[in-house]
């Protein structure tokens, strides 16, 4: 991949929020006709693809299928990447121009076995050859409205599409879709809190909440987090059985959570801690932990890079940023309930400060906002810090489970 390439993921949900997709989004700071999948690169290709694609789910790694833009000259060109049709589904973008040509280089991958998604697609007639063709319609909702977005649904009955509603904000735009019909999903809600007014945390919830707090402060003791952990015994039993497992190699075991502690140590007990706290004990898809643990270990790679900052506070800020939509409450009412830092509070409640620029860094290069990153990011080292941290989180959780 070049170095001038600015690139993530944004997952693409079924009805029951399963991922089912990953679209990569990249965008070249050079040149901004450029395709992921170009002549002779396939090799590169498909080990990006399998990097930014393969998750840990339900225990299992596995390799999700993804969504790339094609230029027009791709379309037209006759090349076809040797790449599984298994794992790609390639977008004809909504600006090329629809002529025989066009229609003519579609024909020629379908023919090819490959599927294919009209994407940002606005009706008129003059599709009507691509929609008999193609397999997938995403309709972008900011750029419809609800009367608009009917008509669409109406209009594409005749042909043998699968829909996709892109660019959900809210829960509720979420079950609209649903209910008009959409099977895909693709946007950000999960990342927003569904609150729901007069809920209380569950024991367990107030148990993490307190762990997170007591691990985000830098002095905190192994005796401290030994005392916590105890009192939720998931978490006690969860901690015996990683330390107990093949990844330490130990010559006995280890059977009390006093001495799980003091054996990982203070730095590798909190990423393990946030680590079991979120995985599979919120009723939340597993893409929101997946998402809120990416953010936490691309903050802690990019503040370890400077002086000024501590990876251990910034992978807290990650995860407490999260916290919010992890257990459906407002994120005030956390920060109400926990002691950090005021250099954290002020990053995680107002975007100010050291902190606070990072997180908004991590934040807007995750969801692929490129234009609100600061002209001074190295985009090599945001790259391999967004690479590094969908590798480790795709990793730990394998272990995990």
């Amino acid at each position: 991949m070049s170095q001038d390439i600015l690139m993530a993921r944004q997952p693409i949900f079924d009805a029951c929020l399963n991922v089912v997709a990953y679209e990569l989004l990249y965008r070249d700071k050079v040149n901004q006709q450029h395709s992921l999948i170009t002549d002779g690169n396939s090799a590169t290709s498909q080990v990006l693809l399998n990097n930014f694609t393969s998750i840990c789910k339900e225990g299992k790694l596995t390799t999700l299928p993804a969504f790339i833009n094609l230029t027009r000259e791709m379309l037209t060109s006759g090349h076809i990447p040797d790449i599984s049709r298994k794992h790609i589904v390639l977008e004809i973008l909504e600006d090329m121009a629809v002529d025989d040509k066009l229609i003519a280089g579609i024909r020629r991958f379908i023919d090819a076995g490959y599927r294919m998604a009209l994407d940002d697609f606005i009706y008129s007639p003059e599709y009507d050859p691509i929609l008999e063709m193609v397999h997938i319609v995403k309709l972008d909702l900011l750029q419809l409205s609800d009367q608009q977005l009917v008509q669409h649904i109406e209009l594409l009955k005749p042909f043998s599409v699968t829909l996709l509603a892109e660019k959900i904000e809210t829960q509720e735009v979420f079950n609209r879709c649903k209910a008009l019909g959409f099977k895909l999903f693709q946007g950000y809600f999960l990342c927003r809190p569904q609150i729901v007014e007069g809920r209380k945390l569950s024991s367990s919830e107030v148990v993490m909440v307190e762990l997170m707090s007591l691990l985000a402060d830098p002095d905190v003791t192994t005796y401290a987090i030994g005392q916590i952990v105890k009192k939720d015994p998931q978490l006690t039993f969860k901690i015996i059985r990683i330390v107990n497992s093949s990844l330490f190699n130990l010559i006995r075991k280890i059977d009390s959570i006093e001495e799980a502690v003091v054996l990982l140590g203070v730095q590798e007990i909190k990423r393990w801690c946030a680590l079991i706290a979120f995985s599979g004990e919120t009723a939340k898809p597993d893409e929101l932990t997946r998402h809120t643990l990416i953010r936490a270990r691309m903050c802690e790679q990019l503040a370890n890079a400077s002086p000024k900052l501590s990876g251990s506070s910034a992978f807290m800020m990650g995860v407490f940023a999260g916290l919010d939509a992890l257990l459906d409450t407002p994120r005030e009412e956390i920060l109400q309930q926990v002691i950090l830092n005021d250099d954290i509070q002020r990053a995680i409640q107002y975007g100010e400060g050291d902190y606070g620029k990072l997180l908004t860094t991590v934040d807007s290069f995750i969801t692929g906002d490129w234009n609100s990153l600061p002209d001074a990011c190295s985009v090599q080292q945001l790259n391999k810090a967004y690479q590094d941290s969908l590798s480790w989180v795709r990793d730990t959780l394998e272990k995990i489970s």
